[in-house]
């Protein structure tokens, strides 16, 4: 068996990427399936709202909370825990998230900027909410981060090819070059496989392929929990998984 390999390529806007080699489609594609459906977070399910007289209904309101990203403490809570936040605001202002306090300082909203409602004079909101810790296949709002995965680009040119440059020309990430005699891929993290290059190519000498067993896996936490838990507690849940069925099997085989 090869040894899976994984290697952090770079960070930006929030998103990982990682080089993921010497593995299937199939796993990655369980393990993102356990990130969005089995990882538990918090995330606001109950709304009290004491006083709103403001334009938006308290149906609207309830919805606008629930889906706002919570800090997440994994080794804190458990699944089906809770935490009571209150909101309480007087017009006339912008009500933002920053705005929502927690009873535990550990939990608080990620993003401090999202405006909820604006009140008008003398209108006033005050609602306290409860946020559970519970899994995504629940609701969507649950699920900790964002997990995708593509395949690793490879292009290769040949014989044929006469340097024209038609393909680097055509490349929308511009991450071809001629070395040599030969077109390669400069950067191919950056390559989305559409294969324009290979379609301006008149002498049909470029061919777009995909690297057997690697990957470009992305991860992009949306509920303050670090990329290893969620990673770690995804893998555990498919590990639990595998002995569960393993045991339905015994007792099959076994009737």
């Amino acid at each position: 068996k090869m040894a899976i390999k994984i290697k952090k390529i770079d960070e930006k806007n929030k998103v990982s990427r990682y080089l993921v080699k010497g593995t299937t489609p199939a796993l990655l594609n369980a393990i993102r399936r356990s990130v969005m459906l089995h990882v538990p977070c918090l995330a606001i399910d109950e709304v009290k709202i004491y006083e709103n007289n403001s334009v938006m209904f308290d149906e609207f309101l309830a919805h606008r909370l629930g889906m706002l990203p919570l800090q997440t403490d994994s080794k804190g809570y458990k699944t089906g825990e809770k935490v009571k936040l209150v909101l309480e605001k007087e017009g006339s202002c912008m009500v933002y998230s920053k705005d929502i306090k927690s009873t535990d300082p550990k939990i608080e909203v990620i993003d401090k900027k999202i405006p909820i409602v604006k009140l008008g004079k003398d209108q006033k909101l005050k609602a306290e909410m409860q946020a559970v810790m519970q899994a995504g296949k629940e609701h969507s709002k649950w699920q900790p981060a964002i997990v995708a995965y593509q395949e690793l680009p490879v292009v290769y040119s040949e014989k044929e090819c006469n340097q024209c440059g038609q393909c680097i020309e055509a490349c929308p990430k511009s991450v071809l070059e001629i070395q040599g005699k030969k077109v390669v891929l400069k950067d191919a993290m950056e390559c989305i496989l559409c294969g324009a290059c290979r379609d301006a190519c008149e002498r049909d000498a470029l061919t777009v392929d995909a690297e057997k067993g690697s990957y470009i896996l992305h991860i992009e936490p949306i509920a303050g929990m670090s990329e290893n838990d969620i990673i770690g507690n995804a893998v555990q849940e498919l590990q639990e998984k595998a002995k569960d069925f393993g045991k339905l099997l015994s007792k099959v085989k076994g009737g």
